[in-house]
């Protein structure tokens, strides 16, 4: 009776896992460099082992991913001997071709798991003086946007073009919902300036009060405006449900009075 040829084993880690257990074997890929292949043998199989393994896990058997291992594995020029003594100096150019080969395999394993992860969470708390840090946090949100951007701040004045607009590429839809009362003066100047490249529309509306920024089809709420924001007072970002949020915002811009 023929043999049959097992099922392929399918994958069973997570993008994250994957990713992470990856990652590590790539960081352990380092101590192989720069060895004598011979003295560093062993923690290449030990190595071999559980990266092949991992690559199983992380991909399933029958995944190019695994093929692309034992590719990498066999990387080097084949060695013949017949009645001579082991050329040593093929074996370690065939190691260091190895490790190469390996390292070329995992860069683009972790590549393609990149594109399954999920979004990277952005919020944070920010003590008094803490301000650099909740800039940083909130171009990190702005620069996620690659369609559209709507911010929501009753008290804005010129930092918002001064400080933030230069992460907002031009290409970017961007929307500022404000309280024209409240606004600083020379706010509507550089509006009417940045609104020049034709990608910015600002309105107001006595109806708001919550700071809010939206990033394609992600939203945050900030603590305090971005004028003030970790001044004098302690305050936050953190990240919340876009759909419920655009609904009642879109809502107030529909209703708001244009300026720009």
């Amino acid at each position: 009776m023929p043999s049959r040829t097992p099922p392929p084993t399918p994958h069973d880690l997570s993008p994250e896992k994957a990713y992470a257990v990856l990652s590590s074997q790539l960081k352990a890929l380092e101590k192989l460099k720069g060895r004598n292949y011979a003295e560093a043998q062993a923690d290449e199989d030990e190595w071999e082992n559980l990266t092949e393994k991992l690559t199983i896990r992380a991909f399933g058997s029958d995944s190019a991913n695994v093929h692309n291992f034992y590719r990498a594995r066999s990387a080097g020029v084949q060695i013949a001997v017949y009645g001579r003594g082991v050329d040593h100096g093929r074996r370690q150019a065939n190691f260091v071709t190895r490790v190469k080969a390996y390292e070329a395999f995992l860069k683009s394993c972790l590549s393609e798991l990149e594109i399954d992860l999920p979004e990277a969470e952005i919020k944070g708390v920010y003590e008094p003086g803490q301000q650099y840090e909740f800039y940083r946090d909130v171009k990190a949100v702005l620069e996620i946007a690659t369609r559209k951007i709507f911010i929501i701040d009753p008290y804005i004045n010129t930092e918002i073009f001064e400080v933030y607009a230069d992460s907002i590429p031009r290409t970017v839809s961007f929307r500022l919902l404000t309280n024209s009362t409240n606004s600083a003066s020379g706010v509507l100047s550089l509006a009417q300036k940045y609104a020049a490249g034709g990608n910015l529309k600002v309105r107001s509306s006595t109806a708001i009060h919550d700071r809010v920024l939206f990033a394609d089809g992600r939203v945050w709420v900030c603590g305090q405006s971005l004028k003030d924001a970790a001044k004098k007072k302690p305050t936050y970002i953190v990240e919340h449900d876009e759909p419920l949020m655009r609904r009642i915002y879109e809502d107030v811009w529909a209703n708001a009075t244009p300026l720009v």
